[in-house]
C-alpha cells in the first residue's frame, strides 16, 4: 500500500476514473469496490469521486439507509466518461448481517444499468451476490498520520 495524503485525494480519484475511462463500456453497471476498516477513507474517497463527477449535494455515508443514488450532471466532464454514466449509486454494506439482505435493495435494477457507476463499501459482506468489481481499492488508516491514509488499487 502507498501513503496517500488526503489533500491529494482529488488526484487519486482522477487516476481511478482514468482507469475506468480506459475500459470498454459495459452492458451492466460499472462497480468500484472499496475495502478497509472503519475510518479508513472509503466514504471520503466516494465524496471526492462524487465531487469530481459533478454531484452537487453533500454525499454522506449511507450506513443506515444502506444505499443512496445521485444523478450525475457532469458539471466538469471527465475525459473518456462523457455521457457514460448518469447516476452514482453509493452502497454501504457494513450493517448487513447476511449477503441475502442485499436482495432487499433490488440490486438487479442498478447492477444491470450500464449508465450506473456503483461504489460499494464493505463489498465482502455481499458474498457472491456482487458481480466482480471493475476496480477494487483497499484503504487503511493503520499507522497513517492525521490527514493520511494508505491505499492500493487492485
Amino acid at each position: 500500500m502507498q501513503k496517500l495524503a488526503l489533500s491529494d485525494l482529488p488526484y487519486f480519484v482522477r487516476n481511478a476514473l482514468s482507469v475506468i475511462a480506459m475500459s470498454e463500456p459495459k452492458e451492466t453497471a460499472t462497480i468500484i469496490a472499496l475495502r478497509g476498516g472503519l475510518g479508513a477513507g472509503k466514504t471520503t474517497f466516494t465524496q471526492a469521486l462524487a465531487r469530481e463527477l459533478g454531484v452537487e449535494e453533500q454525499l454522506v455515508s449511507p450506513t443506515y439507509v444502506l444505499m443512496k443514488s445521485y444523478p450525475l450532471r457532469f458539471a466538469r466532464p471527465f475525459p473518456g466518461l462523457e455521457g457514460r454514466f448518469n447516476k452514482l449509486v453509493h452502497l454501504d454494506a457494513y450493517r448487513l448481517e447476511a449477503p441475502e439482505e442485499f436482495k432487499t435493495l433490488r440490486p438487479e435494477q442498478f447492477l444491470s444499468d450500464p449508465k450506473a457507476l456503483v461504489v460499494v463499501e464493505w463489498p465482502d459482506k455481499l458474498g457472491d451476490l456482487l458481480p466482480v468489481p471493475d476496480l477494487i481499492i483497499n484503504f487503511s488508516s493503520e499507522g497513517a498520520g492525521e490527514g493520511e491514509r494508505y491505499s492500493e488499487v487492485v
